[in-house]
C-alpha cells in the first residue's frame, strides 16, 4: 500500500479549544492552561469568528464567556444546530448571581454554564478530560469486525468513498452496540475525501466535522482498525484545506488521502 503523505508535511497540531473570551487578561489565563495541559488555545470574541474557528480547528473543547458584548447565544445555537459542529462541547461561564443568563446559556444549547469560580476550579479536569481523554473500548470493539465493514475497508483503500459508504452503512444498522459509531465515522471520513475528489472544501469541512468527532475518542485500534491512526492522518489533510485551494493543491491531496490500517485481532487462549 503506498504511503499516503510523501507530499505532505508533518502535522504538527494538538488538540485545539475555542476560547470565545473578550477580556485579554483572562483569556491569556485560559490559553495558558490550555498550553499547560498540551493543546492549542484559539481566541476569538466575534460570533463569526467563533463559528469560523469552530470550523477551521475541529476543537475539543469550547468555553464562551457569557457577558461579552458579541452574541454568544446566537454563536452557541448555531454551533448545536449545525451537523457539524453540534459534537463539540461547550461550556458557559458568567457571573454566579446572573442566573438567568447561566439557565439562557443552557437552553440555546450550551453543555454546562457554570459560575466563573466554578470554571476556574474544573478547568484542570475539564481540560484533561477533553484534550487528554481516556479511550475507554466500546462494546464489540475487542471482536473481529463484520463482514460488510471488511467490504467497506476494502472499498475505501480502493478509493471508491461513494461505495464504501454504502457497506459502512449497512454494517452500521445491522449492529446496535456503541461499537456502531466507527462504522459511521469511517464512511464520514470516506465522505470527507469524496468531496476533497470533487473540489467541495465546505462539503468535505462538513463531513470531516462528522466523523473525526466520532472516530477520536475511540481506542487505538477498535476491531483490529487502527483507528487513531486514521484519526491523525485525516486530520492532515483537513489542515492543508485552505479557503481557496488551487488546483495543484487538489491533485496534491487526492493523490495523499491516507488508507484504512488493520491489525490482527489477539486471540486469548484458554
Amino acid at each position: 500500500m503506498p504511503n499516503a503523505h510523501d507530499s505532505l508535511p508533518t502535522s504538527t497540531t494538538q488538540p485545539t479549544v475555542v476560547l470565545f473570551v473578550d477580556d485579554l487578561f483572562f483569556s491569556a489565563r485560559l490559553a495558558d492552561a490550555v498550553t499547560a495541559h498540551k493543546g492549542t488555545a484559539v481566541t476569538v470574541d466575534t460570533r463569526e469568528g467563533f463559528l469560523q474557528a469552530m470550523d477551521a480547528s475541529l476543537p475539543v473543547l469550547a468555553l464562551v464567556d457569557l457577558h461579552v458584548p458579541a452574541d454568544w447565544s446566537g454563536a452557541i445555537r448555531s454551533c448545536k444546530l449545525r451537523p457539524h459542529t453540534r459534537a463539540i462541547p461547550i461550556y458557559g461561564f458568567g457571573q454566579h448571581t446572573d442566573v438567568a443568563t447561566l439557565t439562557r446559556a443552557r437552553e440555546v444549547g450550551a453543555d454546562q454554564a457554570w459560575a466563573r469560580s466554578r470554571m476556574m476550579e474544573e478547568l484542570p479536569r475539564l481540560l484533561s478530560d477533553h484534550i487528554r481523554p481516556v479511550l475507554p473500548m466500546p462494546e464489540g470493539g475487542e471482536e473481529e469486525m463484520p463482514e460488510r465493514v471488511q467490504d467497506g475497508i476494502q472499498l475505501f483503500n480502493e478509493r471508491q468513498f461513494h461505495a464504501q459508504h454504502e457497506a459502512f452503512e449497512e454494517a452500521w444498522i445491522q449492529e446496535s452496540r456503541p461499537v456502531r459509531d466507527l462504522y459511521q465515522g469511517l464512511l464520514q471520513i470516506g465522505l470527507a475525501f469524496l468531496q476533497i475528489q470533487a473540489r467541495n472544501r465546505a462539503g468535505a469541512i462538513k463531513m470531516f466535522g462528522r466523523g473525526i468527532p466520532r472516530l477520536r475518542h475511540l481506542p487505538e485500534v477498535v476491531q483490529g482498525i487502527q483507528v487513531q491512526r486514521l484519526v491523525t492522518e485525516a486530520l492532515l489533510i483537513f489542515e492543508q484545506l485552505t479557503p481557496d485551494p488551487d488546483e495543484a493543491t487538489w491533485q496534491r491531496l487526492c493523490a495523499s488521502l491516507p488508507y484504512i490500517h488493520k491489525v490482527p485481532i489477539p486471540t486469548t487462549e484458554e
